[in-house]
Formats: C-alpha cells, structure tokens, sequence
C-alpha cells in the first residue's frame, strides 16, 4: 500500500476539467519519486474512486475547482476548506460528488489521515482535448507548485 496516493482528476475530453490529470502527469513526470508513493489518474472522479479513497493512507487530489479567480489560479485547500466556510466563499469543484464519496469514506469507512486538494480555476469546461491558452500557460507554476505539496508530504512523513 502506498503512503501517499496523488489522484489527478478531470475529463480529458472537456478542455480544462482536465487539468487535474494533466497536472498529476506532470508532477509524477518531473522527477523520481520514492515507491510509496502512486500516482492515479482517477478520471472523472465520483463513486468509482471509493476503493482508493478508503485504501489511501494519505492523499493529494488535483482538480479544477470554480473559485472565482482569473483562470490558472490555484489554491491548495482542505476539504473542510471546500464545505464549511459561507456559500459566498466556498470554492466548488466540477465534480461535486467526489467530495461527497471523500465524505461517504470517512462517515462508514477508513478515510485518509491526510487530504489535501490542488484546486485549479479553469477557464473554459466545453468539448475539447486541449487545456485553453490560459491554462496552457499556468501549467509551468501549478507544476511547480504540485511537485512542491508531494515532496512537502513526504518530507514530512519520511516518505522515502
């Protein structure tokens, strides 16, 4: 079993919902990792990531998330940071039934001791293979910043 499972997310087929994978792809490619940590590309998420979700011991998920901010922007957020601040300042992912079965993990089942989201702003979620330019651009930093947060969770867990 790995000690950390990173899970991008996102229709690859529905422009910038698929940033999650695509970021996933990226962290995973740009450098050696230790073994005990896997990388997953959980596609669209939802019900059929419930196995996972119970069987990771700590997990990482990058998604693309509507926040309201200019596309390309990203945050790095709890769940409860997703579903307990006011509606007015609460972040949605496109795929809200993954935080629901997140949730469905942790009421009847073992739920990861550690969750922490990569959320990304898309630009455009509409049929199509290709990122838009915007998030084309950002790739380069929400790279970055998602090989940082997996080597800061190894790091601190003596991942190794």
């Amino acid at each position: 079993m790995a000690s950390l499972t990173v899970l991008g997310i996102g229709n690859l087929l529905m422009q910038d919902d698929g940033v999650g994978v695509r970021v996933m792809e990226g962290v995973r490619d740009a450098r050696d990792w230790p073994e005990a940590v896997e990388f997953i590309d959980g596609g669209a998420g939802g019900m059929n990531l419930l196995n996972l979700l119970e069987e990771a011991e700590r997990l990482i998920v990058f998604d693309s998330a509507e926040m309201k901010l200019a596309p390309g922007e990203y945050r790095v957020v709890t769940p409860n940071q997703l579903c307990d601040p006011p509606a007015e300042h609460r972040a949605t992912l496109h795929d809200v039934p993954f935080l629901e079965t997140l949730t469905l993990v942790g009421r009847f089942l073992h739920r990861p001791e550690e969750v922490r989201l990569l959320a990304i702003q898309p630009k455009a979620v509409d049929y199509g293979r290709e990122l838009t330019g915007a998030l084309k651009a950002a790739m380069p930093a929400v790279v970055r910043a998602g090989v940082d947060l997996v080597a800061d969770i190894c790091r601190a867990h003596n991942i190794s």
